[in-house]
């Protein structure tokens, strides 16, 4: 009978409670009907009811977290699917409170301070470069729209043409959108199924290499803005004088330059810049929690500062805005980090891009990002780096850039897998499939691994000065060199066969890079020998694609609805449809490991989860009522009593004390 409140209950076998000796000792307890003891009387059954209550709670908790657990555990199901270990290195400390604020004197710029540079820089330059202001209401909404407007960035080295001039200033409005939105059925976006086909491409008319690079689609990531200054310059000055005090490599500044005679660069310098102005927003001291804006609600923050602010000004993630796999919300889902807005397409920022992809046509997209180091491909929405020749041969060049430029201290790999979490309606996940952009990649250009959730500006960006130069640097020379290696057709399918690897990328040992399998290293081997010239061609051709064709699927369950799985056994090989069907807030890094669930290992998990989760809260709130009816009546009857059940009324040590 000795339950956790023991000091409150009576000691077994003798009827009095542990600390009521001293109280006999000294003549007792008040008398019987006194006030006192009538107002506040023991009753022992209710609280062992309501003890009993709480440990049912608990057991019930417990069973639904260890059920979910169980059936997501990442480990597990990534054993079971064959994706092979990789290279994820951790940066940073553990920092602890106070924690710091970006420092916009003497280290970072705000908004229109960059804005206002990035256009004095452009107007020097005038032959070579050309910056234009394109804007967007959004969609409407209960009679309101969210406006934004961003700027674009042209350099062409030499001049710009007057192909790339008319691409620019053709570039369309929001009814470009809207009237592709009205011929495409958004459904079969959703499900990424056969039937969502690419926009068809026009150009370009001149065989420029047009490569478009994206900064500040996050507000917080504030060093992706300061990258994209920096690059703005360097471009606009690009020469043997100007780059070699850089890089210092004679070979690489000649290898740049011969590429930018070939290439127009389109850079996007800030896109959410909604969200970008709320980070630089002071705090206001005297509003706690901090509150965000979700559509039209206010809603209260779990994060402490305006510095920690992710989507735009209506509170939608602009990278999760998108349609492929649209809507659906991870287990983890959380709608501060993570809102994909009422519609596809809905806000101004995709929008805007949707429009100048339209235009431009470009031959690859860098969309820019910071917390954590890494070069990731697509897809965002599943762990599993999609099996194709241009994808194999991007990790290959990612890893080279990787050990040059960051030491390698990036994780190189599947979206899906290295960060450690996937993502529905991605920028570069439609880019991909949507505009049928060959080179989609994401980078992710600084982070601290380790620091809390709450301390966003070190989560996200280089708190020293002499580092941010250095992150700065370093990646705006790996953007040079992506360049260089459109220019030399190492992607294939860019300047080169679709299907085969050059020389080149074949020499470049295959990479621990994350979310491959058995299947990927094979296929790798394969082009490998292809382009070399070892063994029989077309026997070589027949094992890449076999090796394509039986690559796994993960299908990745989610809150929206259940999930059906089929085998994933010989499906698919350009483009397998295992890919098409399946199923990230970096701050603390959200988990993988209560996610992923293989389609070939088990069937309906959502469904069964979901079943689950509704009987036990049916349990759990008939235990709370029982519980509370019991404790309501004993109370009443005690009140109007005084008796319970015959028995002589005890007392509690404290109406005494």
């Amino acid at each position: 009978r000795w339950l956790a409140w023991g000091w409150c209950l009576e000691r077994p076998g003798t009827g009095v409670f542990p600390h009521e000796r001293d109280l006999l000792s000294r003549g007792g307890p008040p008398r019987a009907g006194s006030k006192t003891t009538h107002k506040m009387r023991s009753n022992s059954t209710t609280t062992k009811a309501f003890l009993s209550a709480l440990a049912l709670l608990a057991l019930a908790v417990w069973q639904v977290e260890g059920r979910t657990s169980v059936r997501f555990n990442a480990a597990l199901e990534f054993e079971k699917a064959g994706i092979l270990e990789c290279s994820k290195p951790t940066i940073g400390k553990r920092v602890g409170p106070p924690y710091p604020l970006p420092d916009w004197e003497n280290m970072y710029s705000k908004l229109d301070v960059q804005t206002r540079r990035i256009y004095e820089v452009v107007g020097q330059n005038p032959k070579e470069m050309h910056i234009q202001n394109l804007y967007s209401e959004g969609l409407e909404i209960q009679d309101s729209t969210a406006s934004a407007d961003i700027d674009l960035v042209v350099y062409e080295r030499g001049g710009l043409s007057a192909d790339t001039l008319q691409a620019v200033n053709s570039i369309g409005s929001d009814q470009v959108v809207e009237e592709w939105l009205r011929e495409s059925n958004l459904e079969d976006w959703r499900e990424n199924n056969e039937r969502a086909r690419p926009i068809p491409r026009k150009r370009p008319t001149d065989g420029k290499l047009r490569v478009v690079f994206i900064f500040g689609e996050h507000g917080r990531e504030i060093v992706t803005t300061e990258m994209a200054e920096y690059f703005v310059k360097l471009l606009s000055e690009a020469s043997v004088e100007t780059l070699m005090p850089i890089f210092e490599d004679r070979t690489f500044v000649d290898d740049v330059l011969a590429a930018l005679d070939e290439a127009v660069i389109h850079i996007v310098p800030c896109e959410n810049k909604s969200g970008r102005r709320i980070v630089e927003t002071p705090d206001d001291e005297d509003t706690y929690p901090r509150t965000y804006q979700l559509m039209n609600k206010t809603t209260h923050s779990k994060y402490p500062s305006n510095i920690c602010h992710r989507p735009n000004s209506r509170g939608v993630d602009p990278n999760r805005n998108w349609p492929v796999k649209w809507g659906n919300k991870p287990l983890d889902y959380q709608a501060e980090q993570e809102f994909g807005g009422p519609a596809p397409l809905s806000e101004p920022e995709p929008r805007l891009l949707f429009r100048v992809y339209k235009s431009v046509e470009p031959i690859s997209t860098v969309n820019v990002h910071s917390g954590m180091h890494g070069i990731f491909m697509p897809p965002d929405f599943s762990p599993l780096m999609e099996n194709e020749v241009d994808l194999l041969a991007q990790v290959k060049l990612q890893d080279r850039l990787n050990d040059r430029w960051m030491d390698g201290k990036s994780t190189v790999g599947a979206a899906g897998y290295a960060v450690g979490y996937v993502a529905y309606g991605s920028h570069n996940d439609f880019v991909r499939t949507g505009f049928g952009v060959p080179s989609t990649q994401t980078w992710e250009i600084a982070g601290n691994w380790f620091t809390q959730f709450q301390n966003c500006m070190e989560t996200y960006n280089p708190i020293l000065g002499d580092e941010l130069k250095e992150y700065v640097r370093n990646w705006t020379g790996m953007a040079l060199e992506h360049i260089t290696h459109l220019h030399k057709g190492l992607i294939p399918g860019i300047r080169s066969p679709p299907n085969e690897f050059s020389k080149e990328v074949a020499e470049i040992p295959n990479p621990h890079v994350c979310g491959i399998t058995q299947a990927h290293v094979d296929a790798m081997n394969g082009l490998g020998d292809i382009a070399f010239g070892r063994g029989d061609r077309a026997e070589r051709f027949a094992f890449v694609e076999e090796a394509m064709r039986r690559t796994p699927t993960i299908v990745m369950p989610t809150l929206n609805s259940p999930v059906s799985t089929t085998p994933s056994a010989a499906i698919g090989t350009a483009t397998p449809p295992a890919l098409q069907t399946g199923g990230k807030d970096t701050a603390g890094q959200l988990g993988v490991n209560d996610r992923l669930f293989i389609g070939t290992t088990k069937a309906k998990v959502p469904s069964t989860y979901s079943l689950m989760m509704g009987s036990y809260t049916i349990m759990i709130f008939g235990l709370l009522f029982v519980t509370l009816s019991f404790y309501t009546y004993r109370r009443v009857s005690l009140g109007r009593t005084g008796r319970r059940g015959g028995r002589p009324r005890r007392y509690r040590v404290w109406d005494v004390v």
